[in-house]
């Protein structure tokens, strides 16, 4: 049986206001970042026991990035998940599925105050190949 990993990586991109939305502005550069319930070990975790290799890209011995891009509303609820980066065989749509499910986060902060903000989660599917022979 193959043995599976899956490596996440974690990405935020710096840089000025991106988008407008309902006269919300929705920030890439923040004094605070937003943040996992629990942290980035606590966000791991959360992946590493939930997130599936689907079953398409086993079959195809698919491997790569997705890199998911998400709003962190002010509340901590995550909104307008997109992909910068797919790699298809389900993989993209798990990754939508394990982001949707996720806790709420602590919003970004600027000035004080909860923004809106832009997020990046670079999430890398790979088999280790030592099992897979």
């Amino acid at each position: 049986m193959k043995k599976l990993l899956i490596i996440l990586a974690l990405a935020v991109f710096a840089g000025n206001v991106v988008m407008a939305q309902t006269d919300e502005t929705v920030y890439e550069n923040v004094d605070t970042l937003p943040e996992y319930s629990g942290g980035l070990k606590e966000m791991y975790n959360y992946i590493g026991k939930n997130l599936k290799y689907p079953e398409a890209a086993i079959k195809a011995t698919v491997t790569g990035k997705v890199i998911v891009k998400m709003i962190i509303e002010k509340d901590g609820s995550i909104n307008q998940i997109s992909f910068l980066k797919g790699i298809g065989f389900g993989c993209d749509e798990e990754v939508e599925r394990i982001v949707k499910a996720m806790p709420k986060w602590s919003a970004g902060m600027k000035d004080g105050k909860a923004v809106r903000t832009a997020y990046v989660l670079p999430v890398m599917f790979a088999m280790d190949s030592k099992k897979t022979k």
